[in-house]
């Protein structure tokens, strides 16, 4: 016997709900579940949509096309323009509900007229000038951060990192850098240098895990060597966990040498932890390891993958001639991947991409086939046994976290879902999602 799993029942009603337009139809199309905003933009009263086949209302022209058939044939999260019988235009996105079978139950639809979207879009795109002036400020007064070609530093992790760094520049002491690969490390080593009293004397990188046991001394004593090279400057060894037992040997007699240089130590792993557990040794830890920056994954650094994104865009952009940017579902797919080889990794798909679109937004489509979503993938929501009103809540907060990551501000992420910005402050306090701290609240 079919249960129903959605609610205790299935009495069709109009959910006491304000400022949202959420449309619940189950498998047939039929519309069993209306808030009280449903139906303004049709020009018809919430209860005169209950009991209503959406198959019907369509071939009636109260809208075209309907979201519902698409999301139960593709079993995944579909949005589209729907017009209107009065010739308004909204942006409607279905998700699916599944029944234990893995079958499309129910389909919760929400929707925002397209104006209102345009109208919030040509406002953000009307500040952009401010705020870049804004910005400008901020960097300037937050102690002589000037800026480096190349640094991204949105998030908390990287604000640290980079007060760390530029407090570093005034003093000559030795440092390591420690982080994935691609997180910007050697950047921050030209950083600080830039910043130094050594910033007119030579910076030399050296990748000392390319260097043969047999000539590394040669490499780095006598004349033309790496200490000659960065006499007076800066020198930078890049894989320096890279390093084997013996050239960790000599390299530790080499510098115990009173030289005129400053030293940054570069390594993906923990330095400490590699002394720990033996393989780095202590001597030469400790003649690197006077103070420590470390840079995160971008995984754990969203802020600073929007920024990059961004600006990774504007780049292309100059370097092509041409100006490009990513669709909502491809933007929101490139925030969810883990990005093993961070800013680096993230550069080359975008270029792919970039290169591959054919239009001035950037697909789903257009992405190498190895970052795309698997074909069977499926966004939508796992009854087990959830109330309505828990399912709605679900809803509700993941409408808000994708918000949260596109606008810094309650103001504009009120102005973009059409709600007030109280009731933005209300709902991101209600399901416990962090504010920063330049939000407006």
């Amino acid at each position: 016997m079919h249960r129903h799993l959605l609610v205790p029942d299935a009495v069709e009603e109009v959910m006491a709900m304000h400022d949202e337009d959420i449309i619940i139809t189950n498998r047939e199309g039929r519309i069993i579940k209306v808030t009280e905003m449903s139906g303004l933009h049709y020009g018809l009263e919430p209860s005169a949509l209950l009991g209503r086949s959406i198959y019907e209302l369509e071939q009636e022209g109260v809208f075209t096309p309907a979201v519902t058939p698409l999301v139960i044939e593709r079993k995944k999260k579909m949005a589209l323009v729907q017009q209107t019988a009065a010739g308004k235009k909204m942006l409607i996105t279905g998700m699916p509900v599944f029944d234990e079978q893995r079958e499309v139950e129910y389909v919760i639809s929400y929707s925002y007229e397209v104006s209102e979207l345009m109208v919030m879009k040509e406002y953000l795109e009307s500040l952009e000038t401010e705020m870049d002036r804004v910005k400008g400020e901020l960097a300037y007064l937050r102690g002589r951060q000037l800026p480096v070609e190349g640094i991204i530093a949105h998030s908390a992790q990287s604000e640290r990192a980079l007060r760390s760094a530029m407090k570093m520049a005034e003093y000559d002491a030795s440092l390591v850098i420690e982080g994935p690969r691609g997180t910007g490390k050697s950047l921050f080593a030209k950083l600080i240098h830039q910043h130094s009293a050594k910033r007119d004397e030579a910076f030399i990188e050296v990748d000392c895990g390319s260097i043969p046991e047999t000539i590394f001394i040669e490499s780095f004593e006598g004349e033309g060597g790496y200490f000659s090279l960065a006499e007076g400057g800066t020198l930078v060894l890049n894989e320096i966990d890279q390093l084997s037992a013996r050239t960790q040997s000599i390299l530790e007699k080499m510098l115990a040498k009173k030289r005129d240089i400053r030293l940054i130590a570069i390594s993906e792993t923990s330095l400490e932890e590699r002394m720990q557990d033996g393989g780095f040794r202590e001597a030469l830890f400790y003649l690197l390891h006077v103070s420590l920056i470390r840079l995160s994954g971008l995984r754990e650094r969203p802020e600073d993958l929007e920024a990059f994104l961004s600006q990774t865009l504007e780049e292309l952009g100059d370097k092509y001639g041409t100006r490009k940017k990513l669709a909502d579902p491809a933007y929101v797919h490139l925030l969810q991947l883990e990005w093993k080889g961070n800013f680096r990794e993230v550069r080359n798909v975008l270029e792919r991409s970039y290169l591959e679109s054919e239009h001035a937004e950037i697909q789903l489509g257009d992405l190498p086939a190895s970052y795309r979503p698997a074909k069977d993938e499926q966004v939508g929501i796992e009854l087990e046994g959830r109330t309505l009103p828990h399912l709605l809540d679900v809803v509700e907060k993941k409408v808000l976290e994708n918000a949260k990551k596109r606008y810094r501000t309650t103001t504009e992420m009120a102005e973009r879902l059409g709600i007030s910005q109280p009731s933005v402050v209300r709902k991101l306090k209600k399901h416990a999602i962090a504010t920063g701290k330049d939000e407006d609240l």
